[in-house]
């Protein structure tokens, strides 16, 4: 019985650093995400601006 609950409390842990770690890289992409969004929203602005000109 006690090393039933010694697996379970394991596989728990172990999910629970799976979960931290995602999170950990996705916050730290996120920065970067944000900044190449904002390029693609100028680029995107650029050219709708170009077209309406033509």
């Amino acid at each position: 019985m006690l090393e039933n609950l010694m697996i379970v409390a394991l596989i728990v842990i172990v999910f629970w650093l799976i979960i931290l770690g995602i999170f950990l890289v996705i916050s730290r992409r996120q920065p970067g995400v944000r900044s190449e969004m904002e390029a693609l929203d100028e680029q995107l602005a650029k050219s709708e601006r170009g077209a309406a000109k033509k």
